[in-house]
C-alpha cells in the first residue's frame, strides 16, 4: 500500500480508547455495581441502542438538542438512546403484560449525547442503572438511595456527598415566588436553576427575572431561599418553609422528604458517603415528578456528579394508557473513572496474581500447555510463552509484563516431571519442583 492510501489513525472527539489498567477498573466497578444489585434482587435487562427518534426525543428537556439523530438505510427516523432509562420506560411499555410488578432493573450499558467535550464528560459514555419501576413509595425511594450509597461505599474513592432535590417541592416554590404557572414557563425556571453551580446565583436570578411572567424580585427570593444551605445538613428548611405557607400537600411532601433523608442517612452510618437535603437540584431532564439526586466526590469539588437519578411517575405513561411510576438513578461509569484517574486511584496493574510459564525447547511445549490449564483449572491467572525463543528473552518479556512468578520448562524438567519456579521481585528460584505439587508450591508463593 502506498503513502497515498494510508488512512491517518485518528479518534473522534468525545470518544475514548481504553487502556488495560482503566478496563480493568471498569470491570472492577462493573462487578461491584452487579453484586450489590443481586444483592437486592434486581434484575438485569438489554435494550438497543437504537430508538425510533419518536420513543426518545421529547422528554430529554435540553438533552434532546444533543441526540444523535438520523435515517438509516430504511428511511426511518432513529436517535442513539441518550439515557437508559427512557428506552426502558418504552421496553415496560411493550413488556408490561409479562412483568411482575414493582419491578427492579439494572442495565449497564453505552449511550451518547452530541455535547461539547470537556473533562469529564464525553459523547460516548457508559451508565449503569437501577430502577423501580410500577410503585410510588418512599420505600422505593429509600431503596434505590440505599443500593447506590452501597455500591459507592465499596469504590474507592473517599467521602462522598448525595444531595437529595424534589421536583414537586421546587416547582411549588416556583409557582410561589415567581409566579409562573404551565409547563413551558416552569421548565424554563428548572433549566436556568440547574445551571446555579456553574454560572452563579446573580446571572441565575437575572435569567429567572426575564422568564416571561416572572414576578419582579421573585428569582432573588427563590434563589436566596434554595441556596441558603449548611455544608453538612444541606438546604436549610426554615426559608422553605415560610414561602410554603398554607400549602399543605407540599409540605407533607417535604417532610416525607426530610424523613427519607434522615432515615437512609441512619442506615448508612458507618458508610464514608453522607447524603443531605439540596432543594436547588434541578436536574436537566424533563421528565422527573419527585426526588431527584445528584452524588458528588468530596475531594472534587468542582468535578460534577458521578451518580444521579431521580422519580419519574408519568414516563411510562407516555406509551401507555396506564401510569406506571417509576424511580431510578445512574452512575456515570467514565465520569467516576475520571475522577478516579484525578485521584491517581487506577492503578497500573490492578492484579499480579499471574503465573507466566517460559518453555525451554521445543519438547516441552505440549507438557507446558497440559500444566497451562491445570493452573487455570485450580483458579490461577496463567500465561505462556507464544514463542519458543531463547530463555533470556521470554523473561525479559514476562519483567517488563510484571508477572511476578516465572515456571521453567525444559527437557530436564520434562524428563524428571519437574518445573523450575523463580520469584521476579527477589530472584530467589526452587528448582525440581514436582509438577503435582506445582499448584500448591505457586499458591503459596502468591498467598493465594
Amino acid at each position: 500500500m502506498s503513502s497515498r492510501d494510508k488512512v491517518q489513525a485518528r479518534r473522534l472527539k468525545g470518544f475514548q480508547d481504553y487502556h488495560p489498567p482503566v478496563m480493568q477498573m471498569r470491570y472492577k466497578i462493573m462487578d461491584i455495581i452487579r453484586d450489590e444489585a443481586a444483592k437486592a434482587s434486581f434484575k438485569a435487562v438489554g435494550t438497543p441502542a437504537l430508538e425510533y427518534s419518536e420513543v426518545l426525543l421529547g422528554v430529554g428537556g435540553e438533552t434532546d438538542k444533543q441526540v444523535f439523530r438520523f435515517l438509516d438505510n430504511g428511511d426511518r427516523d432513529v436517535s442513539l438512546r441518550f439515557d437508559l432509562t427512557v428506552p426502558f420506560a418504552r421496553y415496560v411499555a411493550e413488556n408490561q403484560g409479562t412483568l411482575n410488578f414493582p419491578f427492579k432493573r439494572l442495565q449497564i450499558g453505552d449511550v451518547w449525547r452530541a455535547e461539547k467535550p470537556q473533562k469529564g464528560r464525553f459523547r460516548e459514555f457508559c451508565q449503569c442503572d437501577l430502577d423501580i419501576v410500577g410503585v410510588n413509595s418512599i420505600e422505593a425511594d429509600m431503596e434505590i438511595l440505599l443500593c447506590f450509597i452501597n455500591i459507592l461505599g465499596r469504590l474507592d474513592i473517599g467521602p462522598f456527598t448525595m444531595a437529595i432535590g424534589h421536583r414537586m417541592i421546587l416547582s411549588a416554590l416556583i409557582e410561589r415566588t415567581l409566579g409562573i404557572k404551565g409547563s413551558e414557563a416552569e421548565t424554563k425556571a428548572l433549566i436556568i436553576i440547574d445551571k446555579l453551580e456553574k454560572i452563579g446565583k446573580d446571572k441565575v436570578i437575572a435569567q429567572l427575572d426575564e422568564i416571561p411572567g416572572a414576578k419582579p424580585g421573585g428569582g432573588a427570593v427563590l434563589i436566596e431561599a434554595i441556596a441558603d444551605k449548611d455544608p453538612e445538613k444541606g438546604t436549610k428548611l426554615d426559608k422553605i418553609a415560610e414561602i410554603l405557607e398554607g400549602d399543605t400537600e407540599n409540605q407533607q411532601v417535604l417532610d416525607q422528604l426530610k424523613t427519607t433523608v434522615e432515615t437512609v442517612s441512619e442506615l448508612s452510618e458507618g458508610n464514608p458517603g453522607k447524603i443531605i437535603i439540596d432543594l436547588s437540584i434541578a436536574r436537566g431532564l424533563g421528565y422527573y415528578t419527585g426526588i431527584g439526586f445528584e452524588t458528588t466526590i468530596d475531594s472534587l469539588p468542582g468535578f460534577g456528579s458521578i451518580c444521579s437519578g431521580g422519580r419519574y411517575n408519568k414516563l411510562v405513561e407516555r406509551y401507555l394508557n396506564r401510569e406506571l411510576p417509576g424511580i431510578g438513578g445512574s452512575i456515570g461509569l467514565d465520569r467516576l473513572l475520571a475522577g478516579l484517574q484525578e485521584l491517581k486511584k487506577v492503578d497500573q496493574d490492578l492484579d499480579d496474581q499471574t503465573v507466566f510459564i517460559a518453555i525451554a525447547t521445543d519438547k516441552a511445549r505440549a507438557q507446558a500447555f497440559k500444566l497451562l490449564q491445570e493452573l487455570r483449572k485450580s483458579g490461577l491467572k496463567s500465561d505462556i510463552a507464544l514463542k519458543t525463543n531463547k530463555l533470556a528473552n521470554q523473561f525479559k518479556h514476562a519483567n517488563r509484563q510484571g508477572y511476578p512468578v516465572v515456571v521453567t520448562l525444559g527437557d530436564d524438567e520434562i524428563a524428571n516431571e519437574t518445573a523450575s519456579v523463580k520469584i521476579m521481585a527477589t530472584g530467589e528460584e526452587k528448582k525440581r519442583v514436582p509438577q503435582s505439587k506445582l499448584v500448591d508450591t505457586l499458591k503459596g508463593i502468591i498467598k493465594m
